[in-house]
């Protein structure tokens, strides 16, 4: 991926679209979303004009196509998908909009080697295209849904039967009341971590837009935190659950409302990603990450922050727990990613670095300041050596080591 994405899922039919949609689209920040859905009987020509609009902004999506939807099967009739695909990749595959086709959502572990053949075919058949393959989150009670005792050869399967050039799954357990869900998430984004790194597959995070269950309803913090810790844990793309449906159930807060209005949520949305894109865009897919460590309480498997040659020390003045990881750039540079994990305090966080390390802080405009000295509390370099950053509920900051 040449930038950081931005996606989301859209449920109603191709034949309910909106005047405005792929503007909606683009004002939301995002650069890949799924269409909304073609079924058999539809008119081409519907979902060509979109793919024009898209495309018109310098956008591309996921083609979520009906009748190449992997079937909740225990097999897949591969000539006949072949021969569905080959329909669909007839009338929309060449569009220079389309990233990939959507191939299906969570499946079980009866169906799963029909979901994985499917994504198969579909990058056998078009190895320019990326498939879009949703898998189900990790709980501790999930291996018999999901046919395996633990969620890491269950990656690795999916990424080898499936020939996969994407990773994606969804888990809202951050939304949960406090820090409650905060080991399910952190857990997953771990396993993700790994898994990309293994196989050398990127990895979307879908985390959540809108309220529902015993899932709060995120504000423009909860947007920030959950945009930054899934970049800090080495993301190359976030997805949203979900934009915009008519409400059901409890489902509610949607950023853009049954009536097709823009909500409060659009704009907390738009602005945190669009503010996240122009000053960490570019740079994160270049970044390799080597390891995530928490500086109060560690949760998910990963580690306590622990000091090495070059950062010697992290914390802030309220003892509130932060993410730090390391990358390592394409320039041989170190990068460290630093998340405020609290979604209600302002910190100011304080790195302490080796003697002659130059701290250099990534700006809004994707330019680097030298920090050299004493200097105002924003971004300040004290004597001691460390740097010390004002940081807003959930935000992320980027250093580089020189």
């Amino acid at each position: 991926m040449a930038r950081f994405d931005f996606s989301c899922w859209t449920y109603f039919s191709i034949r309910d679209l909106y005047p405005g949609f792929a503007r909606d689209m683009r004002d939301l920040g995002f650069t890949v979303p799924l269409t909304p859905v073609f079924r058999d009987g539809d008119d081409p020509q519907a979902m060509l004009r979109l793919l024009d609009e898209f495309h018109s902004y310098g956008m591309q999506v996921y083609v979520f196509d009906d009748r190449v939807v992997s079937p909740r099967a225990a097999h897949l009739d591969e000539a006949a998908y072949r021969a569905a695909f080959a329909r669909s990749l007839s009338q929309f595959g060449s569009h220079p909009a389309v990233r990939g086709f959507y191939v299906g959502d969570e499946p079980d572990a009866p169906e799963a080697s029909t979901f994985f053949s499917a994504a198969r075919i579909q990058k056998e058949m078009a190895p320019n295209l990326t498939p879009f393959l949703n898998l189900l989150p990790w709980f501790d009670w999930i291996g018999e849904r999901i046919g395996s005792p633990a969620y890491g050869p269950y990656l690795d399967r999916a990424v080898k039967e499936g020939n996969l050039s994407l990773l994606a799954w969804d888990c809202y357990a951050q939304m949960w009341e406090g820090d409650s869900g905060y080991n399910d998430y952190f857990h997953n984004l771990k396993e993700m971590r790994d898994a990309s790194l293994r196989h050398g597959v990127p990895f979307m995070n879908t985390v959540l837009s809108s309220g529902h269950y015993e899932y709060a309803c995120p504000d423009k913090d909860a947007f920030r935190w959950q945009i930054a810790t899934s970049a800090a844990l080495g993301a190359r793309a976030v997805c949203y659950f979900y934009i915009c449906e008519t409400p059901h159930e409890n489902y509610r807060n949607f950023p853009i409302n049954a009536f097709r209005e823009r909500t409060e949520a659009f704009q907390w949305l738009s602005e945190e990603n669009r503010y996240f894109m122009r000053r960490f865009g570019e740079i994160m897919p270049t970044l390799t990450i080597e390891k995530s460590e928490f500086t109060v309480k560690a949760y998910g498997g990963l580690g306590m922050f622990k000091k090495d040659d070059t950062l010697l020390s992290a914390s802030n003045q309220k003892d509130v727990n932060m993410l730090v990881s390391t990358f390592r750039g394409e320039d041989g540079h170190t990068y460290r990613a630093v998340v405020n994990l609290d979604r209600k305090k302002n910190i100011e966080a304080h790195l302490t670095f080796a003697p002659g390390v130059t701290a250099q802080r990534r700006l809004f405009d994707g330019t680097w300041q030298t920090l050299t000295g004493p200097m105002d509390a924003v971004g300040a370099l004290s004597q001691d050596g460390g740097v010390r950053m004002w940081m807003a509920p959930g935000q992320m900051d980027l250093i580089r080591e020189a």
